[in-house]
């Protein structure tokens, strides 16, 4: 497998990525609700579901910050699709834009809601690596042409979805609810929402941005007054298909949304670098992202053009970053060993060797493919570099575990959990293993 970084909680930038005009799709629900509920997987705060593309079982990514459906090609062998065509994309980042195939015509499937003449976009998926972020095979996104079809309930506590026809859906009268007007612009979603930065109050149109790993971005601007606060930090913010993006991490004393505020929250304001060639909505100040999101039971309306939210029991956890300074990737797989358990007392055997009796143990040793992680970046003045760990050490344990036995989301929910807690592990440097250990601290 070839070698792709995992950035924890990083901003997962195709939110930059503006795709070509199609036709339209049009889906339908085949049941004689007019609704459906689907149950969702939830990583890294992203949302994932079963699609099925041409009759072929896939995972996708829901993710409002992009206007059509992408399709991944995974290890060079593109999917099942028709009628293909050559197109290029640019996302944010300062690379060069990247080839894709436009392909027209495909049946796509998700829960009791079809598509028969479904555009998708096929990107090579090395490009992007979410595969190797989230910890599963990631096979595409769905964003617009799903969303404006429908009204969708979202609930994060219970990891499912509902979907429903707008002419079959009725609002509730809901006392903790608030209603917030979505503006479109090239098929994404945005709205207004009040922040408070250093004690200097803006208000700022948002991207809607639910595959996006951070809580809020923010985009400078000097003629507005927006700045980045005066306590931050320099850091690698995460991946674009046009490169990487680097940029400040701090935080903003709040985010109001439509009079539910959020404190603390954690922001990013990426370099100017990245954001200057690519085409962005000019009244857009930055994107609101899923570790917002989550917070709240929402109801995503596109017909309606507006989004309902309710605040759930994350709503008044605190935000954090990893406060680790690790950086870390998936770097393949590797063989490890494992002892099979044994039956009680061991299964001894009694076995009789030239008149002496030899007690045999029957636990057996087998070996076996396990995801291989490897540290890709430490921040300067981290925890994790003042206690000696290095770029390119390949982690063994962590915290007294095998390291293959932690998922990506495990090892992100543990850097980001609290502060002062103490990580131990366990790596691998020039064939040697080292032990280090150190505790989480928060810069900001």
């Amino acid at each position: 497998m070839k070698r792709l970084m995992v950035l924890w909680l990083c901003m997962l930038w195709l939110t930059g990525l503006t795709l070509p005009a199609t036709a339209q799709s049009e889906y339908r629900i085949e049941n004689r609700k007019s609704y459906f509920k689907l149950p969702f997987l939830l990583i890294n705060d992203l949302v994932i579901v079963p699609v099925t593309v041409n009759g072929v079982e896939l995972s996708f990514l829901l993710d409002t910050g992009v206007n059509a459906t992408l399709v991944f090609a995974i290890d060079g062998k593109i999917p099942d699709v028709k009628n293909t065509s050559r197109i290029f994309l640019r996302g944010l980042g300062a690379g060069e834009p990247v080839m894709a195939l436009k392909s027209i015509n495909n049946t796509v499937v998700l829960g009791d809601a079809v598509s028969d003449g479904e555009t998708l976009f096929i990107v090579d998926e090395e490009l992007i690596g979410l595969s190797n972020r989230l910890g599963i095979e990631l096979n595409g996104i769905l964003g617009y042409d799903f969303f404006r079809h429908f009204i969708v309930e979202f609930n994060y506590r219970r990891k499912f979805i509902k979907v429903y026809e707008p002419g079959n859906y009725k609002y509730k009268k809901c006392r903790r609810c608030v209603d917030i007007p979505l503006i479109f612009n090239e098929n994404k979603p945005y709205l207004k929402a009040d922040i408070n930065i250093d004690e200097q109050e803006h208000n700022l149109l948002f991207l809607m941005d639910s595959g996006a790993g951070d809580a809020v971005w923010i985009f400078t601007d000097e003629e507005k007054g927006i700045a980045v606060p005066k306590s931050s930090f320099e850091d690698f913010l995460g991946y674009s298909i046009s490169g990487s993006v680097y940029g400040q991490r701090s935080r903003i004393k709040s985010l109001n949304l439509g009079g539910l505020e959020l404190k603390e929250v954690t922001a990013s304001f990426p370099d100017t670098l990245y954001i200057e060639n690519v085409s962005l909505y000019d009244k857009r100040n930055g994107s609101i992202g899923s570790q917002v999101l989550k917070r709240f039971h929402y109801t995503l309306d596109y017909p309606g053009k507006n989004l309902r939210l309710k605040p759930n029991s994350d709503f008044r956890k605190s935000f954090e970053y990893n406060m680790s300074g690790v950086v870390v990737e998936h770097r393949g797989q590797r063989f490890v060993r494992e002892y099979e358990t044994p039956p009680p007392f061991f299964a001894v055997e009694e076995i009789k060797k030239e008149g002496v009796e030899v007690s045999e143990s029957t636990y057996q040793l087998k070996f076996s493919l396990a995801p291989d992680y490897q540290i890709a970046e430490i921040r300067p003045g981290s925890p994790a570099e003042k206690a000696g760990l290095r770029k390119g050490d390949i982690i063994l344990e962590i915290n007294g575990r095998p390291a293959h036995t932690y998922s990506l989301d495990k090892i992100s929910k543990l850097f980001t959990s609290r502060e002062g807690r103490q990580i131990k592990l366990v790596v691998e440097r020039e064939q040697k293993e080292m032990k280090f250990a150190f505790r989480l601290k928060r810069i900001i």
